[in-house]
């Protein structure tokens, strides 16, 4: 067994050391932080080449729909909530590094958005049909009745 100093204590005379213990083989790993030897390519940091989303694309290539999520209140409020909500997820997730569920939220949105753009749409058709239909209904209309 070895203590956190790294020493191995002494065995009795005799006594052959467990296996397993020791330190470990193939040499020891660079500490966190520090810089790769000279002719590595280095692995994370601001101008190493794997920072950003994994496959080298781009994180603010990730789009948060908020503007059209929040334009969706006047088409069908009800999703334009949730799209909001996913939208925030869009920034909570890129600012943590974790693209896969940003970009898994941003086509959420993006859907939250469509929909809820085409249900306003057909509202709006189906109101000004209705308008139209009064509008004529009223205007042919005859009475012949005493209270008329």
């Amino acid at each position: 067994m070895t203590n956190p100093y790294g020493q191995q204590p002494q065995q009795p005379y005799g006594q052959q050391p467990q296996p397993g213990y020791g330190p470990p083989s193939g040499g020891m790993p660079a500490p966190y932080g520090q810089p790769a030897p000279y002719g590595q390519p280095a692995t994370g940091g601001f101008g190493a080449p794997g920072y950003g989303m994994p496959g080298g694309g781009d994180i603010n290539a990730i789009k948060d729909y908020k503007g059209w999520a929040i334009g969706c209140i006047f088409l069908c409020w009800i999703l334009a909530i949730f799209a909001i909500m996913k939208s925030n997820e869009v920034q909570t997730y890129k600012m943590q590094g974790n693209y896969m569920m940003a970009e898994q939220a941003s086509r959420t949105t993006k859907t939250l958005c469509l929909i809820a753009s085409i249900i306003g749409g057909l509202g709006c058709l189906f109101a000004i049909i209705w308008i139209i239909i009064g509008v004529t209904a009223a205007t042919t209309y005859h009475c012949t009745g005493y209270y008329c």
